[in-house]
């Protein structure tokens, strides 16, 4: 693959004035911000895959983030048709060099379930009828994980996403296979790259027992099964609430309350449009920047990353109906729009990163 296509392919898996503060309107000096303890960034997502656009769309993410997060799920198909894996590992690697030739702090995240899913495995590797439950695969993907550790050498290594989506509402087994694999590979990347710490996600709104049903189980007390570093958050809360300001005060802090761990925001979002789960507007999802950041600032998270730096075109890219119907409902949650305009919460995420990082 050319350097460009390698890096089209792996983002596509995935998926304020001047002033010297004397004026009353004017902004505080810097004595007077309060530092932030998060690091800030987004995915290297474009709203077409078009690489003029997803290099464009890297160059204006970098100029607002310190950090990066790629969320890829195992490139089964070329894996399992004999490509060989390290240089399958090297065409991802050529993107996140990129991320690092702009100054940003590494998130990886291998996600092994469905990322509009999170009940079932990858749909990469559903399609071929295979699962991770078979021996071969999970060893390809304990294999898949260990190459990209000691090639990309992240701050974070995420080894699911939503995990607590899965234990909930999914199939047991598949859950303690997936639990058995995290708790085998932690210490293998903890030796292959010390200065990377592991994590996995949890679907707030889910444990906060406001997405439908919580499956009857405690999801705090999952965090202890799992062999971390850091606890990574998901929270879509315009999904379940009508307005950002309704998102309570408790929201984050009972996950501070059951661990120790740091506290990593590293998925989520409000549509500043009406998409089929939910109502939006630009001034909602300002809102939602404002009041996350308040939510962040109370557990001292260390890291704030979001997916969609851009809104997506997405008839642009080649879904099934069923995957671009659920797709759509995070099409909006950019800060930049499909043509990487400055949208309004553009200038909150501005204002939020402008603070000093302690």
């Amino acid at each position: 693959m050319t350097r460009h296509s390698a890096i089209a392919a792996a983002l596509m898996l995935f998926l304020s004035g001047c002033g010297d503060g004397s004026s009353p309107d004017g902004p505080d000096p810097p004595d007077l911000v309060q530092p932030r303890t998060y690091a800030m960034g987004w995915a290297p997502a474009a709203p077409r895959p078009e690489i003029e656009l997803i290099l464009r769309g890297i160059d204006s993410m970098a100029v607002v983030s310190d950090m990066a997060i790629v969320q890829n799920a195992v490139p089964w198909e070329p894996l399992l048709a004999g490509a060989a894996m390290d240089s399958l590992v090297q065409d991802r690697a050529q993107l996140t060099d990129l991320l690092a030739s702009k100054g940003l702090e590494l998130i990886f995240l291998v996600d092994p379930l469905d990322g509009l899913d999170r009940t079932r495995e990858a749909d990469n590797l559903l399609a071929l009828g295979r699962s991770i439950l078979e021996p071969e695969i999970r060893q390809l993907h304990d294999e898949w994980v260990r190459q990209i550790t000691a090639r990309v050498r992240p701050t974070y290594m995420g080894l699911a996403s939503e995990i607590n989506t899965l234990a909930a509402l999914g199939d047991p087994v598949l859950y303690a296979e997936i639990l058995a694999m995290i708790n085998s590979l932690a210490p293998q990347i903890r030796q292959i790259s010390p200065g990377t710490q592991v994590f996995v996600s949890f679907q707030a709104d889910q444990a906060n027992g406001r997405l439908g049903p919580t499956g009857g189980i405690d999801h705090f007390a999952l965090i202890d099964q799992f062999d971390i570093d850091a606890l990574g958050l998901s929270s879509y809360p315009g999904f379940v609430f009508d307005d950002p300001s309704e998102v309570p005060d408790d929201y984050f802090s009972v996950f501070d309350d059951a661990t120790d761990l740091p506290l990593l925001m590293v998925e989520g979002g409000w549509s500043s449009a009406d998409v089929p789960w939910s109502a939006g507007t630009p001034q909602q999802q300002v809102d939602f920047f404002t009041r996350f950041e308040t939510l962040l600032d109370g557990v001292d998270a260390v890291a704030w990353v979001m997916l969609t730096f851009t809104d997506l075109d997405i008839g642009s890219l080649g879904l099934t109906p069923e995957r671009a119907l659920t797709l759509s409902n995070f099409a909006h949650m950019g800060i930049l729009d499909s043509e990487l305009r400055r949208k309004p919460s553009y200038a909150e995420w501005e204002r939020i990163f402008e603070r000093p990082l302690r």
